[in-house]
């Protein structure tokens, strides 16, 4: 979103652009190089501010994506400490063969899916969606 500043910028380019058409360059070459220099000027100080707004604005996505990443991981970390024994679905012992005594872990239930499994097995399928739907939109 533009400040007021680059609002006044932009009608000061538009105020001296339409003078400039006003201005014949050959007969007027001092007052229409002012107006140039001037507009230039002004124009250069439009871009400066442009830019130190744009930096600003990936600054602050920046950093509330790393905050974002961080509460999530201090909320994954707490759910694994508190529930670690705690099974988050129970399924026939036979379904997660061979691999069941590792997807239980730590609640050593037979045919238990543990909180860290959990979260791995889901983190695992939601970036393959993901990575499918950008392949699927470039092509």
């Amino acid at each position: 979103m533009e400040s007021k500043q680059e609002t006044v910028l932009q009608n000061e380019i538009l105020e001296i652009r339409r003078e400039m058409t006003h201005i014949s360059m050959i007969d007027e070459f001092a007052k229409h190089a002012r107006l140039q220099r001037r507009l230039n000027k002004i124009q250069e100080e439009l871009k400066c501010r442009a830019n130190a707004r744009l930096s600003y604005n990936v600054k602050v996505n920046v950093v509330i994506t790393y905050l974002a990443q961080i509460l999530m991981g201090l909320i994954m970390l707490f759910l694994i400490w508190n529930y670690k024994y705690t099974p988050v679905i129970v399924v026939p012992a036979k379904w997660l063969s061979p691999m069941g005594s590792i997807i239980s872990w730590p609640t050593k239930a037979a045919g238990a899916i543990s909180i860290t499994a959990w979260f791995i097995i889901t983190g695992t399928v939601a970036r393959l969606t993901a990575a499918s739907f950008r392949s699927s939109k470039q092509v």
